[in-house]
């Protein structure tokens, strides 16, 4: 995960949300039983170990196997985080009661998408997501190499009509989501005048540009820059930790 450039009471408030997360996934070693492979689920109950074990061929030694993958990379990332810290003073900290949002965690968690309910024929295949063009799969890229969790093309219904926002990310720490569209026709007046439409139902709608919505722009032939993308989320993060901080 990418972690230089992100605020550190951001990094902070991830890290207390990992440990948690890091608490209710199950501590699994691999070990040998007759000859054949268990699973050793380690647990400690009023102070006492206990161990128990499951079969990895068996559907819920394969369960097991998954959560506790998880576990590990959220351990690797933890250390990241650590060694990022280590030192670092941490003058305030994020209280998510501080900032009331139409776009919050109940909203992320009931929020569809278009691939619920249209199939793409055409398109770039990225993580099972079929995404329109080559801009949006950067933008997906970028997305995960900073570790946020997203959602390609929600649902979002204004008055009458039907909107697919490019993406949707979640931010946790701050229980909040933000959009992304990315305009990249810029030199298609067509295509101008359809978004303005659009992006004046957003605004209406309660959104604001640059705190519940990021748009990207480019051209036919000039993609969006995978750098300054970064650049614009990482600003926001940073404006969210000064509208959160105590």
């Amino acid at each position: 995960m990418y972690i230089d450039g992100f605020p550190a009471e951001y990094l902070q408030a991830k890290l207390r949300l990992i440990n948690c997360r890091i608490s209710e996934l199950p501590d699994v070693r691999v070990g040998k039983r007759d000859g054949r492979d268990v699973l050793r689920q380690i647990t400690r109950i009023n102070g006492k170990r206990i161990v128990h074990e499951v079969s990895p061929n068996k559907q819920a030694g394969k369960v097991l196997l998954e959560r506790s993958d998880y576990r590990k990379k959220l351990l690797a990332v933890k250390r990241q985080i650590e060694a990022s810290l280590k030192g670092v003073a941490v003058n305030c900290e994020i209280d998510v009661r501080k900032v009331n949002t139409l776009y919050d965690r109940k909203f992320w968690e009931q929020i569809h998408i278009r691939a619920e309910f249209e199939t793409k024929e055409k398109g770039y295949d990225y993580k099972g997501m079929i995404l329109d063009s080559r801009a949006e799969m950067i933008v997906a890229q970028t997305l995960d190499e900073l570790g946020l969790e997203y959602k390609y093309e929600p649902q979002m219904i204004i008055g009458n009509d039907i909107y697919y926002p490019d993406f949707i990310v979640y931010l946790p720490e701050f229980q909040r989501c933000f959009f992304i569209e990315f305009l990249g026709k810029l030199n298609d007046l067509k295509y101008i005048t359809r978004n303005e439409f659009k992006l004046m139902d957003y605004l209406n709608s309660g959104m604001i540009v640059n705190r519940d919505l990021l748009l990207f722009c480019g051209f036919e032939d000039r993609m969006v820059n995978a750098d300054d993308m970064k650049d614009d989320i990482m600003a926001l993060i940073r404006k969210y930790c000064r509208m959160y901080k105590t």
